[in-house]
């Protein structure tokens, strides 16, 4: 009986098998596509997702060059061949790569990719161009922060971590190399906490080394874990080396963008909070500037920042992108977290003080300053034309010790362009005695950098 039941089921079995050969043949006749196998690998699946976040960049310099600039020639020599002594105008370009940081349309890139540019072209990923302006950057980072107006709510990037990354994971950069918009190129995490030396005494440190290719145009772009999260912001290259490429870690990213999305402009909306992140990533409240909004209501350093206006930032990179789309007499409501209980306060945002940029600089470094417009600039034969001209150095003063002298142009303190008193005087507010600052100094044609200690 049981031998009779087994022979049933193999002749069952062999007539089953037999139709579904017959069947798959019949369908291979017929010119049935095969059952579709899934290609979208979790690299594929990373681009995918973080694609919109990823900007191309494209900037413009205008220089003015004059031919025969050192041509001691009676006059005139010069009225009778004068277009020979004519300055000569001429347009240098750059590329470089960004990533959306906010959906309000802040992006942050390399400093190097835009901060001598006269003109910022932003491409995004539907390929609509728009212009855009810095906002800030810190040149010894290599980060900028650089803005867009769009005409609808852009994609962020998601923020990861690289305080977990492990040598040998696959990483993804994507750019715009040599010009080619939003290319993709793989590799894996090749070393961590490399310092990568630049020349002139710069040392870029702390960076993620990777294989992943990296090429000229690729600066300033996203590096990606394989979930789609930036992990780093790719800044450089080493000369002739192949196969090696470097990027700025997100933590260290996510710190200085904080900075330098805070950066207080004299009559702008004005709360007067400093935010920092805890362990768990969470927007806490540092410190309250002396008789500023948040001071008056009640804020204090510690609180824990859940919404602003009942919307709940992903990060502390958007809620500082959230303030400032706000506009002075603005009332906004900050929900909080104190000691474990939940506390509303309301504040009216107010003009940003304006402190006195020329007087502060003196008091602090003994620096005699004026503002460079083109016309000084060109009387003067400068290479630049924006900034603060040095017009002297105080006797025994820090400016003097670190050897300034009438003519410096400085361009830069710290992470933030200077172009006027009134924002070098919103800098210098908060720079207590003992502070040692940064200044970035071009002389004739050479940038230099100097650090003063304010007194």
């Amino acid at each position: 009986m049981h031998e009779m039941r087994y022979t049933r089921l193999v002749v069952l079995a062999a007539v089953a098998t037999a139709a579904w050969f017959m069947v798959a043949g019949a369908s291979a006749r017929a010119g049935a596509s095969p059952a579709p196998v899934d290609r979208r690998t979790p690299v594929v699946r990373a681009v995918e997702r973080v694609a919109p976040c990823v900007v191309n960049l494209s900037t413009k310099q205008v220089h003015m060059v004059r031919p025969f600039p050192h041509f001691n020639l009676p006059d005139v020599f010069r009225r009778e061949f004068d277009d020979l002594f004519r300055p000569r105008r001429y347009v240098s370009g750059s590329l470089g790569s960004g990533a959306l940081i906010s959906p309000r349309g802040y992006i942050v890139t390399n400093a190097h990719v835009v901060q001598q540019a006269d003109e910022i072209i932003v491409t995004l990923s539907d390929e609509s161009q728009h212009q855009a302006t810095l906002v800030s950057a810190d040149p010894e980072a290599d980060l900028a922060i650089i803005k867009i107006e769009a005409d609808r709510p852009l994609k962020a990037i998601p923020l990861g971590t690289s305080g977990d990354l492990m040598m040998g994971e696959t990483v993804i950069a994507v750019g715009n190399p040599f010009g080619y918009q939003h290319s993709v190129t793989t590799g894996v995490v090749s070393a961590l906490d490399r310092t990568l030396e630049a020349g002139q005494g710069v040392a870029y440190e702390g960076l993620i080394q990777t294989d992943a290719p990296i090429n000229p145009g690729n600066s300033g772009g996203p590096l990606l874990n394989i979930r789609g999260d930036l992990i780093g912001i790719n800044t450089a290259i080493r000369a002739g080396a192949q196969g090696l490429g470097f990027a700025i870690p997100v933590d260290k990213v996510r710190d200085i963008m904080v900075a330098l999305l805070n950066i207080r402009q004299p009559g702008s909306p004005w709360l007067g909070i400093v935010f920092r992140t805890d362990a768990s990533g969470r927007a806490i409240v540092d410190r309250t500037d002396e008789a500023s909004p948040a001071a008056k209501a009640g804020v204090q350093a510690g609180d824990h920042v859940v919404r602003l206006d009942g919307k709940t930032p992903s990060n502390i990179i958007e809620l500082e992108a959230m303030i400032l789309d706000y506009a002075v007499g603005d009332e906004v409501r900050l929900t909080l977290k104190r000691g474990g209980e939940s506390i509303e306060k309301r504040l009216r945002l107010a003009a940003a003080p304006k402190p006195d940029g020329a007087k502060l600089a003196r008091e602090r470094f003994g620096l005699q300053l004026q503002e460079l417009n083109r016309d000084l600039a060109g009387t003067m034969r400068l290479g630049v034309d924006r900034g603060l001209l040095v017009a002297s150095a105080d006797r025994g003063s820090p400016a003097e010790d670190a050897g300034f002298r009438s003519g410096d142009v400085i361009l830069q303190v710290d992470r933030y362009r200077v172009d006027d008193l009134d924002t070098l005087g919103t800098l210098l507010v908060q720079v207590d005695r003992g502070d040692r600052v940064r200044f970035y100094v071009v002389r004739r044609r050479t940038v230099a950098q100097a650090i003063l200690e304010a007194r």
